[in-house]
């Protein structure tokens, strides 16, 4: 294997792994979208820090790694109950 297709492979990796978590952090807070909202907010201002990274490709990557989570944390907040407390979510 490439050093190109190894840091692919781990890149892919991170990506999938650090999803799962964010999905099941948002899936447990008492509002899941805005939680979701807030992480892509924090992850942009991080990322402008960057300078050489373009700020257009820069929403385009973090839209493509929240965008699943975010579908995910609406459904679930759809389905919860009104005045079920987080622990007792799915």
């Amino acid at each position: 294997m490439s050093e190109i297709d190894d840091l692919m492979t781990r890149v892919a990796v991170l990506e999938t792994v650090v999803r799962q978590l964010v999905t099941h952090l948002a899936v447990r807070a008492d509002d899941p979208p805005g939680w979701v909202e807030t992480r892509k907010v924090l992850a942009l201002s991080a990322i402008q820090e960057f300078r050489a990274i373009p700020m257009s490709r820069a929403r385009d990557a973090v839209a493509g790694f929240f965008d699943p989570v975010e579908h995910v944390a609406a459904e679930y907040a759809a389905d919860a109950a009104p005045n079920a407390s987080p622990g007792s979510r799915r």
